[in-house]
């Protein structure tokens, strides 16, 4: 007994780390920024196995407790019930996106959040853009959400870090782009340079491919507190910058090229200063082209050198020049005769609430951007933030938002994709299977064995004395006198067994393994070995006393089902 007590222990140990080492792991993958996009659901299935382990266990503790009396005694060991826990797993996270909000009040200090109200957040830019008659939601799902709106789409991708699946999002910007819907651009060295390519390559001349180089940009000709604060004051004209004379951006990138960009298609709207201004990559303060430049070598371009002589790749200066910050782009689909506008930000903060509302023109900015994308039709269209793919840069997200957002979107993920939508119903056949209209052939089995249940009855509707005096039982409501009677025979056989023996349950399915053998009795038939005795022992003593005719029948077929097989 110890040494099964201890082996139990062991057992519970194991699955416990089990269990922690889930969630660390998962916790640990969740901070994985820049890996392929299928390591995203790795946190989620980890998650998922440890509430299942842990559940699992509590399960198996609970039910496998030294049962208290002999008739508790009749379960047999447990295991170890996977499918209960998921079960309870699923009904928990299926309540936590609706209830999460209770605790933080729905409230977001995510940086550019339209619903954060600090200095990070752009809950400005959205009082902002509602006090002009915008309707302005949040995405906080997946992209998709924005196809099924009936109305036009300006779509803002504000300052995004997380990564852009091209699975799903290339076939949804070739859609985006079709539908006369527009799109603007926030760079905040995150990932909104993954969603141009894939942007660029979901719908080929739908978007130029643009390049944002890592680095800040200083601008020591043009500037507020320091250099990395530059005031822009260059703009062309076009639309968004009429009566703009002054912009404040804040730690900002550039689009490669400066105006050269002109010549992939993008129309400049404005940039930095024109010598003094430079992209720090090293963050010393100093340019220098050897160190602030943008080298296109790959893994491809470098093998090609190497093969070819050792050849040098030419770097691009990110100095000595304007550096673009503003561009725009039009494009008139010929297929379906739509019209799509893009607006790009190498800068997200100059929209946040620190500096939309400062002494510059960023407010009257952010209107005019938003009027050009709307074709000067606020009505018309409806603005999205894409707020799916903000989070923490440092820890997992716990806001009601976020989690909300995580578990939809899984669900969106797994049920829109081809290689996983098929499991779906499956999991939807298998969980209400047992709900589901039985076969013809299930439904004569159970008529044959209700038959079968009458003609067991009418075997005692005979008219000898034993029979008779069954029926006068029955008919006047003594079923323990009844059954008692009726377990006479099976008695017999059963003190035979016992071979002198304490009259108990225990002896009784003891001796019924010692005379047939262990192997040939099957764990159900052991259970019901264990309840038929545990019943019939307690009302031959009078602890038990049956009232109803369904109760009689139960236990006569269960001494009828004994006396065969004993």
């Amino acid at each position: 007994m110890p040494e099964k007590r201890s082996v139990k222990i062991s057992k519970y140990i194991v699955y416990i780390f089990f269990t922690i080492y889930l969630i660390v792991f998962g916790i640990e993958l969740s901070f994985v920024y820049g890996a392929p996009y299928w390591v995203s659901y790795l946190p989620m299935l980890c998650f998922l196995g440890s509430g299942i382990v842990a559940i699992s266990l509590v399960i198996h503790i609970i039910r496998s407790r030294k049962p208290k009396s002999r008739q508790a005694k009749s379960v047999v060991k447990t295991k170890f019930n996977w499918k209960q826990s998921l079960f309870v797993i699923i009904f928990v996270l299926s309540f936590v996106p609706l209830f999460s909000s209770i605790v933080d009040q729905g409230l977001n200090n995510q940086n550019f959040s339209i619903h954060n109200p600090y200095w990070n957040g752009c809950s400005n830019l959205k009082t902002t853009l509602e006090d002009q008659d915008y309707e302005v939601y949040s995405v906080q799902t997946d992209l998709s959400a924005t196809m099924r709106m009936d109305e036009k789409v300006v779509l803002v991708i504000m300052g995004t870090n997380q990564f852009y699946n091209p699975i799903y999002e290339m076939p949804y910007f070739k859609e985006f782009f079709e539908a006369n819907n527009s799109l603007l651009i926030c760079h905040d060295h995150g990932s909104t340079s993954y969603l141009l390519y894939e942007a660029a390559l979901s719908s080929p001349g739908s978007i130029p491919v643009t390049i944002f180089p890592d680095g800040v940009l200083r601008d020591n000709a043009s500037y507020d507190k320091n250099p990395t604060f530059p005031i822009i004051i260059d703009f062309a004209e076009h639309p968004t910058t009429s009566g703009i004379s002054e912009v404040i951006l804040s730690r900002s990138s550039c689009a490669l090229g400066g105006k050269f960009i002109e010549a992939f298609g993008w129309t400049y709207i404005g940039g930095s200063s024109d010598k003094y201004s430079f992209i720090d990559k090293n963050g010393d303060g100093m340019y220098k082209s050897e160190d602030d430049s943008f080298s296109i070598t790959g893994s491809l371009l470098s093998g090609l050198s190497s093969l070819m002589g050792g050849f040098n790749i030419p770097k691009i200066p990110l100095g000595g020049y304007p550096q673009a910050v503003f561009l725009a782009y039009e494009n008139y689909h010929l297929v379906n005769q739509s019209r799509s506008r893009i607006f790009c930000s190498a800068d997200a903060s100059l929209f946040n609430n620190e500096l939309i509302n400062s002494e510059y023109d960023n407010k009257q900015f952010a209107l005019n951007i938003f009027n050009w994308l709307t074709f000067g039709n606020p009505s018309d269209y409806i603005i999205c933030f894409d707020e799916a793919h903000i989070r923490p840069e440092y820890m997992p997200d716990v806001s009601s938002a976020g989690i909300f957002g995580l578990f939809l979107g899984y669900i969106i993920h797994l049920s829109t994709n081809p290689l996983t939508a098929f499991i779906y119903p499956l999991i939807g056949i298998w969980t209400l299977k047992r709900y589901l209209p039985r076969e013809a052939k299930e439904e004569e089995k159970e008529k044959e064995k209700k038959e079968e249940e009458k003609e067991e009855i009418l075997k005692f509707r005979t008219s000898s004395f034993f029979a008779r005096k069954i029926n006068w039982y029955k008919e006047n409501r003594k079923y323990n006198q009844a059954l008692t009677l009726l377990y006479r025979r099976l008695e017999r056989r059963v003190n035979s067994l016992l071979r002198g023996r304490a009259y108990t349950t225990e002896n009784i399915v003891d001796a019924i393994i010692e005379e047939k053998g262990r192997v040939n009795i099957s764990k159900i038939n052991l259970r019901r070995y264990n309840r038929f005795f545990d019943e019939i022992i307690l009302i031959k003593n009078n602890k038990k006393k049956i009232k109803s005719p369904e109760d009689f029948q139960k236990l006569f077929f269960e001494m009828e089902w004994a006396i065969t097989n004993i």
